[in-house]
């Protein structure tokens, strides 16, 4: 997964990363990622045929499906990309993350979906997996 550095402009926008713009299609939704300080950018059917049925799966007699679903789908917001293949998010789904226009951005890409954090946030997260436990149950590998 590759990591862009882009800016909001003062509209809210940024510039999807050049390789994804055709992956993610020219509508794309915009949503709360389930890791606190980030947000989520799909592809219109990936949401569509993958996230939102799984959520909806879920066992809403359990507070935490609810509050998921509030979180993920309820406040989903569908973008069009424009033609220089910038975005508009909300600002309150900025809000979430701490984000304004102005701040630089760290933008992940992962396939049909793009992961956002400020940066400010992205540097002051411990990325040391020293201190992990149980790394080798999440792999089926060694040496890595």
């Amino acid at each position: 997964m590759a990591r862009d550095i882009k800016k909001i402009d003062a509209k809210g926008r940024f510039f999807i990363p050049a390789k994804q713009k055709d992956k993610l299609g020219e509508e794309v939704v915009v949503t709360n990622s389930l890791d606190k300080g980030y947000l989520c950018v799909y592809s219109k059917n990936r949401f569509e045929n993958v996230v939102k049925p799984q959520i909806h799966e879920l066992n809403k007699i359990s507070s935490a499906a609810r509050k998921i679903e509030k979180a993920i789908i309820f406040e989903a917001s569908e973008v069009n990309v424009d033609s220089q293949g910038r975005i508009s998010v909300i600002s309150e789904l900025w809000e979430r993350i701490e984000a304004k226009p102005g701040d630089e951005i760290c933008v992940f890409n992962d396939d049909d979906k793009l992961l956002i954090c400020t940066k400010t946030f992205y540097d002051a997260e411990d990325h040391d997996l020293t201190g992990l436990e149980g790394l080798e149950t999440l792999f089926n590998v060694t040496g890595l």
